[in-house]
């Protein structure tokens, strides 16, 4: 994990599992406790934090994806920044990560992996059309 960021926790939500840590931070599933909504949370790690113009950035695109309604991008809930840290909001796509499925897999065919691939580029179109730039 980069920095400090498993001391600070969103308020309002009750944090169930990992689901995984990167440069940018660590992402968790979590419930919204007024309800039950499932929901992952995106903390900012300390280290980007620390990163003014990142932050800045950070936040506009955050607003930015407010905006998006595509079944290939992610639903934003909320950004939440305080002195303690910062966090995105957004919906649980419960499922099994690509890097799981070829773990146990291999290599996906032909049709599955190009599934797969359009399903991402869509994402990406829509979010760089809004002026998001995806880091991961």
């Amino acid at each position: 994990m980069h920095g400090n960021t498993a001391a600070w926790r969103v308020p309002g939500f009750t944090e169930l599992r990992d689901l995984g840590t990167g440069r940018s931070g660590r992402v968790v599933a979590a419930r919204r406790d007024r309800d039950g909504a499932p929901v992952a949370i995106k903390y900012l790690s300390d280290e980007l934090r620390a990163d003014l113009g990142f932050v800045g950035r950070f936040r506009h695109e955050a607003r930015l994806l407010r905006l998006i309604s595509s079944p290939h991008v992610v639903r934003l809930h909320e950004y939440v920044e305080t002195a303690a840290g910062s966090a995105i909001v957004m919906e649980l796509v419960d499922g099994v990560p690509l890097r799981t499925l070829l773990n146990r897999h291999g290599p996906l065919g032909p049709e599955a992996a190009l599934t797969v691939l359009k399903g991402t580029l869509l994402g990406l179109a829509e979010a760089h059309a809004a002026g998001v730039v995806h880091r991961d």
